[in-house]
């Protein structure tokens, strides 16, 4: 049996959580959670009636996101591009800190904690 998925996600209804904290140690962490209404657009098995089904893809989806957000937070600090604005953030909120930094070789060092949440609101044309 064929095992595939096609969703199509409300971008314009992500919502968003950033927090930023600084450790006494200087450590810094971000905290990302993203909560994500799609669409299954196409299914495979077909079961999106079953409450448990989609309960069931809905924490897949989740952690292959999360695998996935993970993944290219890792590509852009090693390409040094602070897309999320973590630096602006301690600018802002942490200014005494943020002087006695090297961004350029702190950003590397910066531990992200991605979490997605997926949420399957609807679905279209199934297979």
């Amino acid at each position: 049996m064929q095992n595939f998925i096609t969703y199509q996600a409300h971008i314009q209804n992500i919502k968003r959580q950033l927090i930023v904290k600084v450790g006494r140690d200087g450590q810094i962490d971000v905290y990302l959670n993203l909560k994500l209404p799609v669409d299954v657009v196409e299914y495979a098995r077909d079961h999106l009636q079953d409450k448990d089904n989609v309960m069931r893809l809905n924490r897949q989806l989740s952690e292959i996101m999360t695998q996935d957000a993970e993944e290219i937070i890792r590509t852009l600090q090693k390409s040094g591009c602070d897309a999320f604005g973590i630096g602006r953030q301690l600018i802002a909120h942490h200014p005494t800190m943020w002087k006695s930094l090297e961004w350029n070789k702190e950003y590397p060092n910066v531990r992200f904690h991605p979490q997605i949440t997926v949420n399957i609101v609807g679905n279209g044309i199934l297979n």
